[in-house]
Parts: C-alpha cells; sequence; structure tokens
C-alpha cells in the first residue's frame, strides 16, 4: 500500500532546507573558501568529512555534492511503500542512465578509471560495482560488456553495431529511449493525479526530443528521426522533418513551448543554444512545482523534490568548479537553472 501523505510530509520537511535564489547570488559573490564554509554548513557535511582525507577543493566539494544527491534519492525511495516506491524508483533511474553515460563519454575520451569514477555516485553497492567496472575498460566495446545482464546491454550492442561513425551519440540516445520508454510504460492512469503525472512526463520528453532536434539543427544536421523518443505531445514526425531551428518555431505554435522558445529563437544565434536548452530546463521545473502543489498526495511532491534537489546539486557544482576555474559571475550564470 502506498504511503502517499507520509511521503509528502517527509519531503516537505527536507524541500524547505533547499537554497533559495537568492542564496545562489550570494553565493556568486564569494570567494571559492567562503563558499566551501557555506556549503558544508549545508546538509553536506557528513559527505565532506567522508572525501576530506582523500579529496581537496573542487574535487571534494563535487564529490560530496553527488554523493549527497544519490544518498538523498535513496532515502527517499527507502521511505516510499507500494506503487508509489516503484514509481519514484522508475522515475529516479534516470540518475544511473545519466551516470552510466557520463562513463561512456569518459571513456571516449580517454579519462582515467580513478578521475572518472569522481564524476558519478552509485545509489547502491552494486551500482558502485558495476560502475568501478565500467570504469575500467580500456574501451567503449568494453564498457558497454560490462553492462551484460542489464536491461542495457542488448540496446546498447545494437547501437555499437549500427552506428556510422565513433561518435557517442547513439548509444547517449539508445539509453534516453530506453529510459523513457520504460517509465511511460510504468505510468498508472487510473485517477486524475495518475494523469497529471503522465501529463508531466509527456513534457519531459518532448523537451528530450526538442533538446536533440535543436542540438542537431544547430550542427547543421537534418533528419535523424530515430533519435527522438516515443510518447510525447509533440509530433515526433514534425520534427524530424525540420531542417534549422528556425522550422520548429512552427511546431510549437499554441503550445506554452512557443512561450518559452520564441524569444531565444528570434534571435537564436546571439541566445545561443545553451538558452534554449536552459529555458526548456526551466519549464520543467516551474511545472513539477506547480504539479506538485495541485495534487499534493501523489507521487508529484516526490518527484518535485527530486528535481530541486538535483537543481540545487547542479548549481553548487556550476558555482565550485566555475569559481575554481576562475569564471567570470556572468558566465556562470549562464550555465546555472535557477
Amino acid at each position: 500500500m502506498s504511503n502517499y501523505a507520509y511521503a509528502a510530509t517527509r519531503v516537505r520537511a527536507r524541500r524547505s532546507r533547499l537554497l533559495g535564489s537568492e542564496s545562489y547570488a550570494q553565493l556568486l559573490n564569494m570567494e571559492f573558501s567562503e563558499i566551501a564554509r557555506y556549503i558544508q554548513d549545508l546538509e553536506y557535511r557528513r559527505e565532506i568529512d567522508k572525501y576530506g582525507a582523500t579529496l581537496r577543493g573542487a574535487d571534494l566539494l563535487e564529490a560530496a555534492l553527488l554523493d549527497n544527491r544519490s544518498t538523498e534519492i535513496g532515502e527517499v525511495i527507502g521511505f516510499c511503500t507500494g506503487d508509489l516506491r516503484m514509481g519514484v524508483a522508475a522515475y529516479a533511474e534516470r540518475y544511473n542512465v545519466r551516470a552510466i553515460k557520463v562513463l561512456l563519454r569518459g571513456i571516449f575520451d580517454e579519462v582515467n578509471s580513478e578521475e572518472l569514477l569522481k564524476q558519478v555516485s552509485p545509489m547502491s553497492d552494486n551500482q558502485l560495482d558495476l560502475y568501478t567496472q565500467i570504469a575500467a575498460s580500456e574501451n567503449i566495446e568494453g564498457a558497454v560488456e560490462q553492462l551484460e545482464g542489464t536491461k542495457y546491454y542488448e540496446l546498447l550492442q545494437e547501437a555499437l553495431e549500427n552506428r556510422k561513425s565513433d561518435s557517442l551519440q547513439p548509444l547517449e540516445d539508445a539509453l534516453d529511449k530506453a529510459y523513457y520508454q520504460d517509465l511511460v510504460s510504468s505510468l498508472p492512469s487510473s485517477g486524475a493525479a495518475d494523469r497529471i503525472y503522465r501529463g508531466f512526463v509527456q513534457i519531459q520528453i518532448d523537451v528530450a526530443n526538442l533538446k536533440t532536434v535543436m542540438r542537431l539543427r544547430h550542427r547543421g544536421l537534418g533528419g535523424h528521426g530515430e533519435l527522438l523518443i516515443s510518447g510525447g505531445n509533440i509530433d515526433e514526425t514534425l520534427l524530424t522533418a525540420t531542417t534549422n531551428v528556425s522550422d520548429i518555431v512552427p511546431i510549437l505554435e499554441g503550445t506554452a513551448y512557443q512561450e518559452v522558445l520564441q524569444p531565444i529563437f528570434e534571435n537564436f544565434e546571439d541566445n545561443g543554444l545553451n538558452k534554449a536548452i536552459q529555458a526548456l530546463e526551466n519549464h520543467v521545473s516551474i511545472t513539477s512545482r506547480r504539479y506538485s502543489y495541485l495534487y499534493p498526495l501523489s507521487i508529484l511532491p516526490i518527484l518535485d523534490y527530486l528535481l530541486r534537489k538535483e537543481k540545487e546539486v547542479r548549481n553548487l557544482r556550476t558555482i565550485v568548479r566555475g569559481k575554481d576555474l576562475k569564471l567570470s559571475n556572468e558566465r556562470i550564470k549562464e550555465i546555472m537553472v535557477v
């Protein structure tokens, strides 16, 4: 039996401890040492102490932030029960998929295994063993072999066999498609809250497809409908038929995405791809927040919290690494999602 009320109460308490947008403005005006102390005084002290003996500086803070996020996801799944727990776990599989993509990208870029493992944070001992084996692989083919026995092995093997260059994009797209197909197939549909949840997942599929098409068209590539994920609200065939970024605009007419993207598309060369992607991610965040208030006794407040936690960790990592690299505050703000 699902414990919606209990789980919602637990995540509300955790949500109250997350940083507000004004805190990021304060952090941007701090020196690196001040930022480190600030983060230590938040919810990350345990993880900073855990890695303090082996890591320093930005590496320490990033590892602590990632580890805290994984621990938090595991704890949230742990205090959910019944169908709610299954739903949250299915949604949280996105973090495992993302970690596999990071590992594959690191192997492709010839990052050594020790450095590569700092970029991912497993949610279980089994994941730790798997990530360690993948990171130790000498090439992409060997990394895929380490996934034998998982649901991603065969689709990655097929992507390897069918890709026309040494690009990792077919493998990354195959992972994304598998994740969303599994998620859609597991969606409940009995009540109003379930229908809203399904709609929220469809928004995420739309956003994933829009980001894929924008990246392709920005690079001057047409077609590639096989990279798009089915199950969203935007017709994939219409997106596939576009040849440049401006062709996307009429497809979005009458949708919420038109309001989000049209101001950026009007001057795309100056605004750039990153601003368009950031605007879409902000749209997902705002929608998640609104849905969680509409249906407080459903899976939606739990997913909203996970997204907010993910955003906090991402923004803190961006600030930490940006300050470490001596980037300007303006450049760091461009990368953040607030």
